[in-house]
């Protein structure tokens, strides 16, 4: 910082001589203070600064670098809403930040791995979803008109259940049985085509009874044919 150049009075100085000296001692402090912040100043206290007095404008650009800022000295409620934005954020992985993200919309997600999580197509229905509550994937048209497929027990592979308001059915595999099995204690089950339908077993094709078979236009079963003929 300048030292300003206040010499002595002349010897055997009058009364104009110090009333000139004097105006010129105020002149000069008048500068000083005018053009402080143009000055090379080395050094200030906190103690000196009055709140507020340094604003960022005033404040040259990349003058304060990272090893100059105390530990824990910026906190969140210091820093501007919207001042920190995505192009100033470095990170390797979003677990450096330790935060509830909130409802985030993004454009696209790529190689991720996502764990506990419950993910739908809309919040309302029609619908598709994943759900880490029972391990399931769910096609819904409503609440009560769906298709699931879920984990029942350590029993049974994962199942395809069908919901509907007349109740449920479902397409497992039994692995203890070793069956591949078609249930439902509400709906009928229909196998419906245009061409033929083919039975191929080499065990044989078991029915409880004949009595089961039954012809869909006479109503007889194919054990009273049997008994018939």
């Amino acid at each position: 910082m300048p030292v300003p150049d206040i010499a002595g009075l002349p010897p055997f100085a009058d009364f104009n001589d110090v009333t000139t000296k004097i105006d010129d001692l105020v002149q000069r402090l008048r500068q000083l203070l005018l053009n402080l912040d143009t000055l090379n100043i080395r050094e200030l206290h906190a103690s000196k600064l009055v709140a507020q007095s340094i604003t960022g404008d005033k404040i040259e650009a990349n003058s304060i670098s990272a090893n100059h800022i105390q530990a824990n000295a910026i906190t969140a409620d210091k820093i501007e809403a919207g001042a920190v934005t995505a192009d100033k954020i470095d990170v390797n992985e979003l677990s450096a930040i330790t935060a509830n993200l909130g409802h985030i919309t993004a454009g696209l997600i790529e190689s991720v791995e996502i764990f506990g999580s419950y993910i739908a197509t809309s919040k309302s229905y029609p619908k598709a979803e994943l759900d880490s509550t029972d391990n399931l994937i769910g096609a819904y048209a409503t609440l009560d008109n769906y298709i699931q497929i879920y984990t029942p027990n350590s029993g049974f592979s994962p199942t395809i259940k069908f919901g509907t308001p007349a109740g449920v059915a479902y397409i497992t595999y039994d692995i203890f049985g070793n069956a591949i099995s078609v249930t439902s204690s509400d709906a009928k089950i229909n196998i419906s085509t245009q061409q033929r339908i083919e039975l191929f077993a080499q065990g044989g094709v078991f029915v409880t009874d004949w009595r089961d078979f039954k012809n869909n236009t006479t109503g007889r079963s194919l054990q009273d044919d049997f008994v018939m003929k």
